[in-house]
């Protein structure tokens, strides 16, 4: 059967055109390549993962106080910040994107006291990011999501979300041009780690972050399977919101005596908790933590960590009521609790009950 359509003519290559699938397996590899190298940093390296737990503690305390977070970039780096601001608002985390030109001329309105800037920079050197970084209030944690770790935004900022490439995976030295390829996909590929880790932080039960997604995402395909998800039966029911305030037990850090030694072992204990216990008897919320680091000379570890353990061991003991976990019983007892310690028969604890 004849076509309807017209058939395109299909030209060979010219002698000085490249091969066309070595080109593309080329491109494909680098790409590969940097997220397999970045992958192992982030596995292997103690300092790119305190700077990114220590971005995460900052976002997760600014949703926690109410407010959001504000991603900024220029060219493609604000594409990609429109991306994660889209994700992170599916998940039910409050963000928004800003253009650094839109920012001069009364955008800058948009930052509240209690947000955090996230800016996505490969070469962290971006003037129109540089150019705004005066007018942002002191006190607004700055995070630098950036290729470049030692460029003028990543030192002018608060803490650092790395997305490192080693030289020779660089556009130019891969295919003799700075075309973003591999600088744009280690910076998405790192935002999108820091969404879905944020999101978990925020909410541990995986079932009532399933809820909320469905909730905040009705349309297309992925609308219409949750949908039908909740026409067989699943609906948000007051246990289900009780069961999702809880949060499990290997979720809450523990601190015994002696057993953190710097403010980098600190930063990876806190990592995805919002409560911790210490000396198994004072309950401190992560963001108390957070604040006296925050509040200690940057660069100063020993001063940091001599500061925040002072917080910690002279801060008092929450009022924890102690319930068992017995079926649907437990949600009429949590009902009326603010702050509540769940354990099993055995008197393990299993999770902590936080309205």
């Amino acid at each position: 059967m004849q076509s309807r359509f017209p058939q395109p003519i299909v030209t060979p290559p010219s002698e000085s055109s490249p091969e066309i699938l070595s080109t593309a397996r080329t491109v494909l590899r680098a790409q590969a390549q940097s997220l397999a190298y970045i992958s192992n940093i982030y596995e292997h390296d103690a300092s790119v993962q305190a700077q990114f737990f220590l971005s995460l503690q900052y976002m997760h305390n600014a949703i926690l106080s109410n407010g959001k977070i504000v991603v900024s970039g220029m060219g493609k780096s604000y594409k990609i910040a429109d991306k994660l601001v889209a994700t992170m608002n599916s998940l039910g985390i409050h963000a928004t994107a800003l253009h650094p030109s839109d920012a001069l001329h009364g955008d800058l309105g948009v930052i509240k006291p209690t947000d955090v800037v996230v800016l996505i920079t490969s070469s962290g050197n971006t003037p129109e990011l540089l150019n705004i970084l005066p007018h942002i209030s002191k006190g607004i944690p700055l995070l630098c999501l950036t290729c470049t770790l030692d460029s003028p935004l990543a030192l002018k900022s608060t803490s650092l979300l790395p997305a490192v490439l080693p030289k020779d995976l660089t556009e130019k030295s891969v295919y003799g041009l700075p075309a973003p390829t591999t600088s744009t996909t280690a910076c998405l590929a790192v935002g999108d780690a820091v969404c879905i880790t944020l999101a978990e932080m925020l909410i541990g039960d995986l079932n009532q972050r399933r809820m909320n997604f469905g909730k905040w995402h009705p349309g297309g395909a992925i609308g219409q399977d949750f949908s039908k998800e909740q026409e067989g039966g699943a609906s948000v029911t007051d246990a289900a919101t009780i069961r999702a305030r809880i949060t499990p037990w290997d979720r809450v850090a523990k601190i015994a005596v002696g057993s953190v030694d710097s403010e980098a072992a600190l930063w990876r204990l806190l990592a995805s908790h919002a409560w911790v216990v210490y000396d198994n008897k004072k309950l401190i919320a992560t963001s108390t933590i957070i604040a006296a680091l925050a509040s200690t000379e940057h660069g100063n570890d020993a001063a940091a960590y001599d500061r925040v353990m002072t917080t910690v061991k002279g801060h008092e003991l929450a009022s924890l009521v102690s319930y068992l976990d017995a079926g649907d019983t437990l949600y009429e007892q949590l009902a009326a609790a603010k702050l509540a310690l769940v354990h099993g028969l055995d008197g393990v604890p299993t999770g902590l009950y936080a309205a």
